[in-house]
């Protein structure tokens, strides 16, 4: 018995380590990927030497920018350049800051961070809790006023939401800070802007799993041996439903870094890579804006891979329990 527990435990972690391995891989093939088309592009489709000139170069003056930065070699070996480079955290100099480029997207990025994991975290609340009570209280009157606010988060923009809170709660009442990240509760209006518009998405995924899991056999089941709602609900529908509740909450999360956390950061001036990447965008600084894409990638692919991890533990512990 002990040989054959050891031999799964072995194998368990055999497998998970396989599948770290695997998700190593495909990680570092997305990212390559990403950095190959920004590189294609930029040297390939665009030409760099534009954002440098002065809007009324001529020719000459382009061709001495094309030599400066070594657009004028194949484009081959400034592609390998490029590699090297990135492989050196070398994203070249900002123009805009005079200062390399990773360092004014390594500043911004701890804000960004903050403001998803709260944002993600005021998303889980309004929409894991609410969407298990209206799935295990199906057509109820909380099941259909929830419903009908989640419908309403995930239809308004988030930026309009957001300027409707910063209107609401910072102009009107004046309870909270409208911009910046000057004071600790900077962060409740851009978190509970991504809060409700993602927590929108939750509940209606908590719910339908939640509602999936209570018409199950099991149920009727346990209702028949005299088992409460709340125990049924507790000890088994929630812990069925953990996978499919982690998943979306993770899936969220990538979904904000795709490009939801940037609108708010801009509507909010909070100092994080959204903002840094927009004014980067304004005053055509290509460098940062480079830096500030591939990392975000980067921090979308490694947030990917903890997601897959994170459920295959949760997977495991719900079997042997």
């Amino acid at each position: 018995m002990q040989t054959t527990t050891a031999t799964a435990s072995a194998s368990s972690q055999g497998s998970l380590r396989g599948l770290l391995l695997r998700r190593l891989r495909d990680g570092v093939i997305v990212l390559l990927l990403v950095v190959t088309v920004i590189f294609f592009l930029a040297h390939v489709v665009g030409n760099p030497a534009l954002v440098f000139a002065p809007v009324d170069a001529d020719d000459e003056h382009i061709e001495r920018i094309h030599r400066q930065f070594g657009l004028d070699r194949p484009v081959h070996e400034r592609y390998w350049e490029y590699l090297v480079g990135l492989a050196r955290l070398d994203f070249g100099e900002s123009t805009w800051q005079q200062r390399p480029a990773i360092d004014a997207v390594v500043e911004a990025l701890p804000s960004t961070i903050i403001l998803t994991v709260v944002g993600i975290g005021a998303a889980a609340v309004l929409g894991v809790i609410p969407g298990i009570v209206a799935g295990a209280r199906a057509r109820k009157p909380f099941d259909k006023a929830s419903n009908l606010a989640s419908v309403t988060a995930l239809s308004v923009p988030n930026f309009w939401l957001g300027l409707l809170l910063i209107l609401m709660f910072g102009v009107q009442l004046g309870w909270l800070p409208t911009s910046g990240r000057f004071e600790t509760a900077s962060i409740v209006l851009p978190a509970a802007t991504l809060g409700i518009v993602h927590g929108g998405r939750i509940f209606q995924l908590v719910r339908s799993a939640t509602f999936e899991e209570m018409s199950k056999p099991y149920v009727t089941v346990a209702r028949s041996k005299g088992l409460t709602e709340w125990s049924i609900l507790r000890r088994h529908v929630v812990r069925n439903t953990g996978v499919t509740t982690a998943t979306i909450v993770g899936w969220e999360y990538v979904r904000m870094w795709g490009g939801a956390v940037f609108a708010i950061e801009y509507v909010f001036a909070w100092p994080g890579i959204g903002l840094l990447t927009i004014d980067a965008a304004h005053r055509q600084d290509f460098f940062v804006l480079q830096a500030a894409v591939i990392i975000a990638g980067a921090f979308v692919i490694f947030s990917n891979l903890l997601i897959d991890l994170g459920y295959q533990f949760i997977d495991r512990r719900i079997a042997a329990s």
